[in-house]
């Protein structure tokens, strides 16, 4: 866990009061701070965080590939490796041997549990799992799975690689947390989430240009269709009832690439930041999509390869926790240290008391 505060803004008071209703000591937490997320310029982190208490939980992104829901129904990918999905013809597992020819899908960047990469999957039905890439961008290969058994308490999963070597069964018992997240590598449960957070700052695959299926008989997946980059987004938990209201003055202004375009020559001058109040919340209109926050906050501009990004930290976001306290937030940065790298976003967030 990683707990950075910039000196500026930093004011924490713990106040404990009991009411007339209460059936113990309830805590209000009064407190401004600029925190930054150290995720690395590879995005090879994601970073936890709960704003109840200013603190930063950070997790290596190549620990696992597949998580399952505690009720047995979704699973999700680690897309923030660049995990994929292939469904092959093949019915049988030990007639699946290739990838050949099959196209890859990868979990939405929504995070909806209904769009991602094994959404609709069946028990005794062979998929082929891309593992994704390391910290140093290299392939770690695929393996073809099949899930024999699954209940609200335990899944039970068959693995090898596409020649057949390096057979497995795993018997994986569901954790009591939202998911149980598995590494297909080391063939063990391993420890993500923490027990307590409001959003997750992660990378996730995002395609670039045209879909494969656009492209007909002229398609090379990976090569002119279907390609694949990792992009920093900010996912909240709205598992645990995270909610979040977007204050956006240029909602109006298309945000894209091109550096000279007027939502990109906006600042934080403009930001009502400052103004916003608990009443704006239900004013403004609450999300509980995973992505209310997402890659609104962050740009990448013309030419890609020169690294600029535009930070819009003139957005306010109103995050409604799973504690039912209320805060404004604003990204600042996305590059920091001392070589000013990217993957490091800054932001500042407080409490709302009126």
């Amino acid at each position: 866990m990683r707990n950075q505060f910039l000196p500026c803004l930093i004011a924490i008071t713990l106040l404990f009061s009991c009411g007339d209703d209460d059936t113990g000591p309830r805590k209000t937490i009064e407190l401004g701070a600029t925190l930054t997320a150290e995720m690395g310029a590879d995005l090879s982190n994601r970073v936890y965080i709960d704003l109840s208490t200013g603190t930063m939980s950070t997790v290596s992104v190549n620990t696992w590939e597949l998580a399952f829901e505690k009720n047995g129904n979704a699973i999700r990918t680690n897309t923030a490796k660049k995990v994929a999905v292939a469904t092959p013809s093949e019915t049988s597992f030990d007639d699946v041997t290739s990838d050949a020819g099959l196209v890859y899908a990868y979990d939405t960047e929504d995070g909806n549990l209904n769009t991602t990469a094994l959404a609709g999957w069946e028990t005794n039905r062979p998929y082929i799992i891309d593992l994704g890439v390391d910290e140093n961008g290299n392939a770690l290969g695929k393996k073809k799975i099949m899930i024999t058994t699954s209940s609200t308490t335990n899944v039970s999963i068959q693995t090898a690689d596409l020649d057949g070597t390096n057979a497995a069964t795993n018997n994986i018992s569901l954790d009591a947390g939202n998911f149980t997240y598995f590494s297909l590598i080391s063939e063990q449960k391993v420890t993500v989430e923490p027990g307590s957070w409001d959003f997750v700052l992660t990378g996730t695959s995002v395609r670039t240009g045209a879909p494969c299926v656009a492209l007909g008989g002229g398609a090379q997946p990976g090569i002119n269709c279907d390609i694949y980059r990792l992009a920093a987004s900010a996912l909240i938990n709205a598992y645990d009832g995270v909610q979040v209201a977007k204050d956006d003055p240029f909602h109006n202004l298309e945000q894209n690439d091109e550096p000279d375009s007027e939502k990109n020559q906006k600042t934080i001058a403009s930001s009502n930041f400052e103004k916003l109040g608990l009443t704006d919340f239900n004013t403004i209109g609450a999300s509980a999509n995973a992505n209310a926050i997402g890659r609104s906050w962050l740009q990448i501009l013309q030419p890609h390869r020169n690294g600029i990004y535009k930070v819009y930290d003139f957005i306010t976001y109103i995050v409604k926790d799973q504690d039912g306290n209320y805060y404004k937030l604003r990204f600042l940065a996305y590059k920091g240290g001392d070589n000013a790298e990217n993957g490091n976003p800054t932001f500042e967030y407080e409490l709302i008391t009126e």
